[in-house]
Parts: structure tokens; C-alpha cells; sequence
């Protein structure tokens, strides 16, 4: 008994065993009440387990059939052309009936109340058939790897003689045997010369290139579509910066003393004014005239006059009671009202402000 028979009798085992069991377990419903059906026991609704195990029952189907089409495939090196073809498509018309039997069972039980209750004897059902299955699978496996040693040898010979083609007439070369027809009369000292052609795969790479250099050509200059290389570097440059502040601002922790700058735009300045007139105020008074805390207006200054002075006082605080609040503020809201600071008018004792401290600077 061949193959392919066998497939066709495992095929009507399986369409028998999946009817029988569905009448047992449409009786089964109508007669028996079950205490806790499995699909309950998992966890599952009804419909949700039956569709897991159709789906599961027609993948392997598929990959049966996968197999015993290539196991016909196989065994057309071995076997009779006319005999093979009329069995093979017997197997694959009995595998397809199978399939669709199953689906349309499915599909009947679903307008039934089999499907929506889908009973253990429907579950253990799709379990034997999934066995059977496997098994057949197995069964095919070891057909296949058994008899497809020779279909390699075979194929590997094809291909190997196609890229021997191939590289011939990429190459073009003269056999030794026949290099006479290319002798040139030359002769010197002995050394004779041939008129070998240039090989293809070199004239191509060549054209290649002189069709690239036209393309490049009009793409940069004439049609100034791509950027020259000092627009291009301008650009990169330009979205690198753009990068760098984004991520900065991503990652506040790390701006330092050593890298704080010195922000100039309307939003950082309008950010800065909030946050002191929120927490700084109290101390420095509006504007920064001073009060408690030292005027900010002036040109004297106790710890520093640039932007790194102003960050590391705000942030580390200062002996005089100023608070350290770099524990209360990110830095990137530090930097903010330092900038702030930095761009404060002058407010003279005249007009309110307090009395210079510190260093004129």
C-alpha cells in the first residue's frame, strides 16, 4: 500500500470519526446536563474554544495537505506519471472533502445549540482528530525526508550547472583549447598576446557608472534637488542642534554650571518671570529691586555676574541664606530664571531699589 492510499483511508477515518463524534455529542446535549463543561473550566466562553480548536484542526488539515502534495511531488521520480497523477489527485480531492466536511459541520453547529454549549464530547472529539493528525504528519515527514536525498542531488546539479552558464557569459572566456582563435600575431621574446574581449560584468559596472555620474549630475546641479555639500553640512549641523535642545529638554538633569547657556527667546524668558515671581520674589522683591535677598539689578554682584555665577548660586544657594534649589527645581528651570536675572533693568536706590552689595563687576 502506497502513500498516497494510505492518505485517502486516513482521510475517511477522520471524516467518519469527526461525524460520528458530533451526533454523540448533539445526543448528548439534548439528553445530559453537564456540572462544569471544560471551555468553563478554562476559563473560556463556548464559542471562543470552538473557534480555537477549528482554527487549530484546519491548520493542520492544511499542513496535511501541504505534505501529501509534496510527497506526490516526490514521488513523481518514483512512480508511474499516469498512475501517480490519478491517485495524487485523488488524495487531494479526499483531503480537500475533508476540510470542507469540517467547516461545514462547523458552520451547521453553529446555528445549533451544540455550538453554543459545545460539550466535553465535541472537545475530546477535536482532540483525537488533532492526534490523528499529527501522526499522519509524522507518518509524511518520514516519507519525505526518506525520499527527497535523490530530488537534492538533483537540484543541486541544476543549479550548479546554471551558475556555470551564468558566469560564462558574464565572463566570456576563451577555453584554453581554443585560445588560438584569438592569438594575435604578435610575438615578442616568445610572449604571445590574445584578443580577449573585456568580460560583460565589467562593460556593465561600467556603464553603470556613467549613467549614475549623468543622474548625479542633474540631481545636484541642474536640478539642485539634493543639497551641495556645505548646505548639506549647514543642515546636519543645523538638525543636530535641534536634536541637542530637544534632548536637553527631555533630560533637564543635564544641564550643568559647565554647560548652562544663557536662553534669550520670548518663551524662556516668559518661563523664567513665572517661576520668579513664584519662588523668588518673596526674597528679591518684584523685579528684582531687592528686599531680604540682595538687589538683582544693579551691577554689583556677591557671587557672580554670567550665567554660570547666577545657575550655581540658584542651584548650590549661598552662606548668606540663600537656599540651594536644585533640589526643588529641575535645571532646566533653574537656567530659565537665571536667564530671567541676566536681562533684568537696572533699578536704581532713586527708584526703589535696594543698595548695591558686593563687587561692582
Amino acid at each position: 500500500m502506497n502513500i498516497i492510499e494510505k492518505s485517502i483511508k486516513a482521510t475517511l477515518f477522520l471524516v467518519t470519526l469527526f461525524t460520528s463524534s458530533l451526533v454523540l455529542a448533539q445526543e448528548e446535549t439534548v439528553s445530559a446536563v453537564q456540572s462544569t463543561p471544560i471551555y468553563a473550566q478554562l476559563g473560556l466562553s463556548s464559542t471562543m474554544l470552538f473557534t480555537i480548536m477549528t482554527i487549530f484542526t484546519l491548520l493542520l488539515l492544511a499542513v496535511v495537505w501541504s505534505m501529501a502534495s509534496s510527497t506526490k511531488n516526490i514521488l513523481k521520480y518514483k512512480q508511474d506519471e499516469a498512475k501517480k497523477k490519478n491517485h495524487g489527485t485523488k488524495a487531494l480531492l479526499a483531503l480537500f472533502a475533508l476540510t470542507f466536511s469540517s467547516s461545514v459541520m462547523a458552520a451547521d453547529g453553529g446555528a445549533s445549540e451544540s455550538l453554543i454549549a459545545f460539550p466535553d464530547s465535541v472537545f475530546w472529539a477535536y482532540i483525537v482528530i488533532d492526534v490523528v493528525l499529527i501522526m499522519i504528519i509524522i507518518y509524511l515527514a518520514g516519507i519525505v525526508k526518506g525520499s527527497i536525498s535523490d530530488i537534492i542531488v538533483l537540484r543541486k546539479m541544476f543549479k550548479w550547472k546554471k551558475w556555470k552558464v551564468w558566469t560564462k557569459s558574464m565572463t566570456q572566456a576563451v577555453p584554453i583549447e581554443e585560445e588560438g582563435s584569438i592569438l594575435l600575431d604578435h610575438d615578442y621574446d616568445g610572449i604571445t598576446e590574445l584578443d580577449n574581449e573585456l568580460p560583460p560584468w565589467w562593460k556593465y559596472g561600467f556603464y553603470i557608472t556613467i549613467l549614475w555620474a549623468v543622474g548625479y549630475f542633474f540631481y545636484y546641479q541642474v536640478f539642485e534637488i539634493g543639497n551641495l555639500q556645505e548646505a548639506e553640512y549647514l543642515q546636519e549641523m543645523a538638525d543636530g542642534e535641534r536634536e541637542m535642545a530637544e534632548y536637553k529638554a527631555a533630560h533637564p538633569e543635564m544641564i550643568t554650571a559647565d554647560n548652562v547657556e544663557l536662553l534669550t527667546d520670548a518663551s524662556s524668558i516668559a518661563q523664567g518671570r513665572s517661576i520668579y515671581d513664584t519662588k523668588c520674589a518673596s526674597c528679591h522683591m518684584e523685579g528684582g529691586r531687592g528686599g531680604l535677598g540682595p538687589n538683582l539689578t544693579d551691577d554689583y554682584w556677591l557671587y557672580g555676574n554670567d550665567i554660570s555665577g547666577v545657575f550655581t548660586t540658584i542651584s548650590e544657594g549661598a552662606s548668606n541664606g540663600m537656599a540651594a534649589w536644585k533640589t526643588m527645581m529641575p535645571a532646566n528651570e533653574i537656567q530659565a530664571v537665571a536667564s530671567y536675572v541676566m536681562q533684568l533693568p537696572d533699578i536704581t536706590v532713586a527708584d526703589g531699589g535696594k543698595e548695591p552689595q558686593g563687587d561692582l563687576k
